[in-house]
């Protein structure tokens, strides 16, 4: 009787007088048998068509190609018979190499090749003469017995796997997970966002291996110390979540809010968290319920899933490496020079970010003291600035170009190239002026600034500190690939990702990167750090940019680190104040170097205030704008101007420090980088003068378009601000639609 007939009908009843029958084989234990498990037959399979594709790829090679030339046939016939020789031994090598995985493979999947057959039990024969009625009723009872257990539907059997093998399957799906979580996922962040960081993809990638193994060897311990069907459900959900993290980064990220610091309500955000969890839960439970009924497959199904997300998820990241390639080769701004003035003369640019008139007025009226220090100053109070946001605020104010209303668009390549013609970079150098740019948002235009400063150069490479890099890059990459309602415990800034991973160790000035960090800047010259180097012709010329009254509120009055309320006024008005305070400590290390009267010193900001994610302006935006001439009368206390003046008037003013302007912008020496209607601010006076400002109509994540507003009259008078009607579509390299 055939195989495929013992296992549809039961077994035949013995007849009495047959010869007895031998058996076909030795009957298979109880859980052996059934049907061969699927997943070993499909892993099998798998195996198979590995042979047969590496078989077809020697023969393939074989296969002749036509060649125009003579060739001897006596070198011939060697020939053929030296390819059919390593034709014949690769083939005993490929043969022996597939027999030794297939069995490799069938030992670790406990896969019995002869299991899966039901095995015909010994017959022998009853004979009614020396058996009793009963004996004969008795095994007539068993083999209908015998027969109908192989007609009963049995569970899906798994074997229990060695430890060693349970340790593999763990290691492998736990491995993609923290590779995909704590590897990729944080790199698909710093890479595109290379433009905000003082870091790169060289700095972190080995730190992030070896979180990612770490983190892997200990889940994959841990649940191999679990057995049986406890194993399969713990493999399960680690391949589950590692699907999850896939689905969250690819479909339910939508609004996910941006690193920047701004205060965020995430009560707004029910709806993403409701569906973010439900996903979650769903996808988990399935994973388990599939463990649960079918063991063996689930196994191969959460490594084979893990596998496939690690191949896709390395595809991913090697292209967005290589569509960065250029960005991430780019010189480095260091603190080289940060700390050197000239006794000849200085000209000193400290950029606030976000500093508002508005915000400068509070924190007159908290801390009336605020002002003691900045005697011969000016302050204008009707200021208004050039962009917005900072990506653009910064380059104007370093290089002197504003966007050009003649374009067709605003787009990369006018912004790289305020920083590569002749700007407010090359008057200084022309000037004689040693030249150094402290900010890490000129990534545009770094290239050029490796020409024209002392600070932005490459530097000896580094690798980040292990622990601070997993804190802020592992918590970066839980951010984007956890669920929803776990967003907020992983929040983090930009500055946050600066501070951890830049080195503040005993690294010289040229080799350490220049990050945003008040409170550090603030300790830094609370100390006599501030020297005079006259090896520069003329003088110094720096440009430092700070934190200022940005968000998030991390510093108190004092410049010291604390954490506050980020929606109270009075965290915003005393981060302002501590902000100051750095200006404070440098201009007293001015006066006890004696070059304070032959420095002149400016303290503005990139920009005003920023209603966030508003397609139209709802409110001023007007950045602080502090002067002091060389030789003033340091005596003088605090002045304010009501001029209509602001950024319009900044290069003319900066030209002017540096004895390159000579009464007009056409007469300014060598090519002048000043507006046609700019002048220095001491040479505005009152009168309607209308003042152009673009704004940046921002959706959180995407540069749509600048909308020209004229404000004709006081700018901190909401009635002062006006649309044009012009507007240009904007086109930024990680701030487009494309």
């Amino acid at each position: 009787m055939s195989s495929r007939a013992s296992r549809l009908a039961p077994a035949p009843h013995a007849v009495a007088g047959h010869a007895p029958r031998p058996a076909t084989a030795k009957r298979a234990p109880r859980h052996t048998r059934g049907t061969r498990p699927a997943a070993a037959r499909l892993a099998l399979a798998a195996l198979d068509g590995l042979f047969l594709a590496a078989m077809a790829t020697c023969l393939w090679g074989a296969l002749a190609r036509p060649a125009l030339a003579y060739v001897d046939p006596s070198v011939m016939t060697y020939t053929i018979q030296a390819l059919a020789g390593v034709a014949v031994a690769l083939s005993a090598v490929l043969g022996v190499v597939w027999r030794r995985a297939r069995r490799w493979l069938l030992r670790a999947m406990h896969v019995d090749e002869n299991a899966g057959k039901a095995v015909e039990p010994t017959v022998h024969a009853l004979d009614a003469a020396e058996t009793s009625a009963d004996a004969r009723a008795a095994s007539l009872a068993s083999a209908d017995d015998a027969a109908r257990d192989l007609m009963r539907p049995r569970k899906p059997f798994a074997p229990t796997l060695r430890w060693r093998t349970r340790l593999v399957l763990a290691f492998v799906c736990a491995l993609v997970l923290f590779l995909c979580v704590f590897f990729v996922a944080p790199l698909e962040v710093v890479i595109p966002g290379c433009s905000s960081l003082s870091f790169s993809l060289a700095n972190v990638w080995l730190p992030l291996v070896v979180l990612a193994l770490l983190a892997a060897t200990a889940i994959a311990l841990a649940a191999s110390a679990t057995r049986g069907r406890a194993f399969d459900v713990v493999l399960a959900v680690i391949a589950a979540i590692c699907v999850c993290t896939l689905l969250q980064e690819v479909m339910l990220n939508r609004n996910l809010p941006t690193a920047d610091g701004s205060l965020i309500d995430w009560s707004v955000y029910g709806k993403y968290m409701l569906v973010s969890t439900v996903v979650w839960l769903v996808v988990i439970a399935a994973f388990v319920a599939f463990a649960l009924i079918r063991p063996l497959w689930s196994r191969v199904a959460a490594v084979a899933a893990c596998l496939v997300i690690c191949l896709a998820q390395g595809v991913g990241l090697g292209a967005l490496a290589g569509r960065y390639a250029e960005a991430l080769s780019r010189p480095t701004v260091t603190e080289e020079g940060l700390t050197s003035v000239s006794s000849k003369s200085n000209v000193i640019v400290f950029v606030l970010d976000m500093f508002d008139t508005k915000d400068m007025d509070d924190v007159m009226a908290a801390y009336p003291d605020a002002a003691d220090e900045l005697g011969g100053f000016t302050w204008y109070h009707n200021s208004v600035g050039s962009m917005i946001p900072t990506r653009y605020g910064i380059p104007f104010i370093v290089t002197g170009h504003d966007f050009d209303p003649s374009s067709s668009t605003f787009d990369t390549q006018q912004l790289e190239s305020w920083f590569s013609d002749r700007n407010l970079l090359d008057v200084a150098n022309d000037q004689g002026y040693s030249v150094g740019v402290y900010s890490d948002s000129v990534t545009y235009g770094l290239n050029a600034l490796e020409g024209k400063t002392k600070n932005v150069h490459g530097v000896e490479p580094f690798f980040a500190d292990f622990f601070a890099c997993a804190k802020a890059l592992g918590g970066c990459g839980l951010y984007r690939d956890l669920p929803y309602p776990l967003k907020p415990i992983f929040w983090f800034t930009t500055d946050q990702l600066n501070d951890a991973v830049v080195p503040t160790d005993a690294r010289t000035p040229e080799n350490t990167p220049y990050v945003l960090d008040d409170a550090e800047l603030h300790r830094e010259f609370s100390q006599p750090v501030i020297k005079a180097d006259d090896t520069a012709e003329a003088g110094a010329y720096r440009i430092i940019h700070c934190q200022g009254s940005h968000w998030p509120y991390i510093m108190d009055q004092n410049g010291n680190t604390v954490q506050v309320d980020q929606s109270d006024h009075a965290s915003l008005v005393n981060q302002a104040r501590g902000s100051l305070s750095i200006v404070e400590e440098y201009i007293r290390q001015l006066k006890d170097l004696g070059v304070y009267d032959q420095s002149t010193i400016v303290v503005t900001a990139d920009h005003g205030v920023w209603p966030w994610n508003h397609a139209r302006l709802n409110k001023t935006t007007s950045p602080i704008l502090l002067v002091k001439p060389a030789g003033a009368d340091a005596s003088t206390p605090l002045q304010i101007s009501e001029v209509p003046t602001g950024h319009v008037d900044l290069p003319a003013t900066l030209e002017w420090a540096m004895g390159a302007w000579s009464g007009s912008a056409a007469d300014a020496t060598g090519s002048s980088t000043a507006m046609a209607d700019g002048k220095p601010v001491f040479d505005v006076t009152d009168g309607e003068r209308p003042r152009l400002f673009y704004w940046n109509d921002h959706d959180g994540k995407i540069d749509w378009h600048l909308v020209e507003y004229e404000v004709d009259g006081e700018a901190n008078e909401f009635s002062s601000w006006h649309e044009t009607g012009r507007v240009w579509d904007v086109d930024m390299e990680g701030y487009n639609q494309k």
